[in-house]
């Protein structure tokens, strides 16, 4: 699986027209062939404040099939011509991302994101080590993913998506799990294999 990301930050008093033309982003990408298109909000952490855009790909030539129909589409080309003619956010992307390891769980709607800076050379030992910490997260609905860029301004990276029903789920989920002796003794392998850099948490909004 392959997903793309855009990325918008609203300028002030702005909010509510960028999350309007997310929404029809969103829906047009939806209609071009892209699955799973989805929203968020980052509530908390890295970009606090921004909207993220998600759609995803069964593979790359799927990706590019699909830019391939939005750029012949009038209605894509009319929101990108009101943006420009009334600027509401600057967006950023899409990057383009592919999934690693886990089964991405498309009824959770809470999402905390942790951003490694990782050697390639140690993504396939840190993939590796994601299914015992699913053992761990899945009994109090906690899923997990690890994602890793294609196409990026920062190609040395590998993200990994901690996902829920909700955000209660999730923030109980993290007391349960988190702090544990098992799953810190995990997060201390980890740590050898990469840097975490960044952090944040966003939830889905329609």
């Amino acid at each position: 699986m392959w997903a793309s990301r855009r990325v918008s930050t609203p300028h002030v008093g702005k909010t509510e027209i960028a999350k309007a033309r997310m929404r029809a982003a969103a829906g047009i990408i939806s209609r071009n062939g892209a699955s799973n298109v989805f929203t968020t909000q980052v509530m908390g952490g890295y970009g606090a404040g921004t909207m993220h855009l998600y759609a995803n790909f069964e593979s790359m030539g799927h990706a590019m099939e699909v830019s391939s129909n939005m750029m012949g589409d009038p209605a894509w080309a009319a929101l990108n011509a009101e943006r420009e003619k009334a600027p509401s956010a600057v967006v950023v992307g899409p990057d383009v991302s592919r999934l690693m390891a886990g089964t991405p769980n498309p009824g959770n709607t809470a999402m905390m994101v942790r951003e490694y800076i990782m050697p390639r050379a140690n993504l396939a030992t840190a993939a590796g080590m994601l299914a015992d910490a699913q053992k761990m997260t899945a009994p109090h609905g906690v899923n997990i993913t690890m994602w890793v860029p294609v196409i990026a301004a920062q190609m040395d990276r590998a993200y990994v998506v901690y996902s829920a029903a909700d955000m209660v789920t999730l923030g109980k989920g993290t007391d349960n799990v988190g702090m544990t002796d098992d799953f810190q003794k995990m997060i201390m392998e980890a740590s050898k294999l990469g840097t975490l850099d960044r952090a944040f948490g966003m939830a889905i909004f329609k």
